[in-house]
C-alpha cells in the first residue's frame, strides 16, 4: 500500500496554516517521551471560535523516531498542520529491521506523526500523543 497523509482531527478540530501552531518550548521528559508547548491560532482551528490564541501542551509517548527540520526544507506532503502518515514506509522499514534483529521495540501499533509549527516540522514515530489545552 502507498503512504497516505491524513489530517489528525483533535478536540480543536483540523489545524491548518503556517500561522496555526506556534512553539514556545520543547521538553525532553526521558529518552522516549517529549512535550511541545505553545499556542494554536484560534482562527486556524476548525473547532475553535473567536480570535486570539489557545495554549497547548502535546506529549508524545514511546517515541522511537524523532526528526526536526526547518519548515522551508521539509519535503513531506501535507494535508494540515498536524498529520499522520498512514502506511508509513519508515515504520515498515523499522518493523522489518526489528523482526530480523529480534529487537522487540516496534510493532504495527506505532504511529507516524507530522507536527508543523510556524518554523519547524517535527516528524515523530511513537505509540501515542496526548493533547492538553490550557
Amino acid at each position: 500500500m502507498a503512504e497516505k497523509i491524513v489530517p489528525i482531527i483533535t478536540e480543536v478540530g483540523k489545524i491548518w496554516g503556517r500561522d496555526a501552531i506556534f512553539l514556545d518550548k520543547v521538553h525532553v521528559i526521558d529518552e522516549t517521551t517529549f512535550e511541545l508547548v505553545g499556542q494554536f491560532s484560534i482562527v486556524l482551528c476548525s473547532n475553535l471560535h473567536g480570535k486570539g490564541f489557545q495554549n497547548y501542551k502535546i506529549l508524545f509517548k514511546e517515541v522511537c523516531f524523532f526528526k526536526m527540520i526547518e519548515l522551508d526544507f521539509d519535503e513531506i506532503e501535507y494535508q494540515s498542520s498536524f498529520d499522520m502518515v498512514e502506511n508509513s514506509k519508515q515504520i515498515i522499514r523499522m518493523i522489518k529491521k526489528n523482526k530480523i534483529r529480534d529487537i522487540g521495540k516496534i510493532d504495527d501499533t506505532f504511529k507516524h506523526y507530522v507536527f508543523r509549527t510556524y518554523d519547524t516540522v517535527f516528524e515523530i514515530i511513537g505509540k501515542s500523543f496526548q493533547l492538553d489545552l490550557g
